[in-house]
């Protein structure tokens, strides 16, 4: 069972029974929390012939797990299934969900009489990218859709749709368990030299599984520690120049790493996120949060320009901002 995976989802699979599923069900919540691995369960769970939970050898399961269900379609941010693909004039590429014309064929589909199961149903994963047209396109759908008919979205960001589109959807919010639940959760997959601590604060359990399993777990602490020791005085600003230019990252993604140190330290300061150990520097300096917020902001329009002109000198980037983060802490 899902739920015995990924126990934070229990409650949304014990209160998502068939007798009562709605015709269109809105998933949001950060990603690494499973949606889209609880979307593939509902799907299943819908267009399952014997009962109330996916029973794995039914026609309609069978069909599901080989991918060739006729009664079931998606669409993600880079591909569509093969039912799409079959009924749509449109080119490949343009079967995603961030396009319209993806959204127009899943409409299509949803039109459709059913065929092996007594119900259809349309994923759309990566919701959130659908541009105004696109929702427009599904709202029209939704409101018309017939009975045994059943949308899910799946979405990285939360109240990002029109209000139509959720006045005509059901709202499953999946927050970010605990850090108790998600050291029990990392021990129970065989992690037991990690816990939630060796993590940002906001981080999701999936993507911690996904940085352990590509050995980059200790990125995070590393970076953290580097930063922290640089903010209490216990490195210097050419240490640290160095130990950023010895790291094997992108320019982006170093730029991404002092994002991330700054805004937990702006959790921290606003009660936001608990104290972490790893950041001993909040607490020896009497931050202002707004200059903390400034210079998260300045950052980003940074890695916006760094995208525009990739030709930026590293150097005096990470300079200009090291030297503005001693300002903030000493």
């Amino acid at each position: 069972m899902i739920d015995t995976k990924y126990p934070w989802l229990k409650p949304a699979v014990d209160n998502h029974t068939i007798e009562k599923f709605p015709s269109c069900l809105l998933i949001e919540g950060e990603s690494g929390l499973g949606k889209s691995k609880l979307a593939h369960y509902f799907a299943k769970k819908l267009l399952c012939i014997e009962e109330d939970q996916p029973c794995g050898h039914c026609n309609s399961c069978s069909y599901f797990e080989a991918g060739s269900h006729p009664d079931y379609c998606f669409l993600s941010i880079d591909e569509s299934s093969s039912s799409l693909l079959a009924s749509s004039k449109s080119k490949n590429d343009s079967l995603v969900s961030k396009k319209i014309e993806g959204i127009r064929a899943l409409n299509q589909f949803m039109s459709l009489t059913n065929s092996v199961s007594s119900k259809r149903v349309g994923v759309i994963y990566d919701a959130h990218v659908m541009n105004i047209n696109a929702q427009n396109a599904l709202l029209k759908t939704l409101e018309e859709l017939p009975e045994n008919k059943f949308i899910l979205l799946i979405s990285n960001k939360r109240r990002n749709f029109l209000p139509t589109i959720y006045s005509r959807s059901h709202l499953l919010s999946i927050q970010n368990p605990s850090s108790a639940e998600i050291d029990q959760w990392l021990s129970d997959q065989g992690f037991i030299e990690h816990s939630s601590l060796n993590f940002a604060p906001d981080s999701t359990p999936l993507i911690m599984e996904q940085l352990i399993n590509k050995n980059l777990a200790m990125n995070y602490q590393e970076l953290t520690n580097a930063l922290d020791s640089y903010c209490i005085g216990k490195i210097d600003t050419f240490d640290l120049i160095k130990f950023f230019k010895e790291l094997n990252l992108s320019l982006d993604e170093k730029v991404d790493a002092i994002i991330l140190f700054l805004k937990n330290c702006l959790g921290i300061t606003t009660d936001f996120y608990k104290a972490n150990p790893m950041i001993s520097s909040v607490n020896s300096a009497s931050l202002d949060s707004r200059s903390i917020s400034e210079l998260i902001e300045e950052m980003i329009q940074f890695k916006v320009d760094l995208n525009k002109v990739p030709s930026l000198n590293e150097q005096i980037g990470l300079s200009h901002f090291i030297f503005k983060i001693q300002a903030l802490f000493r």
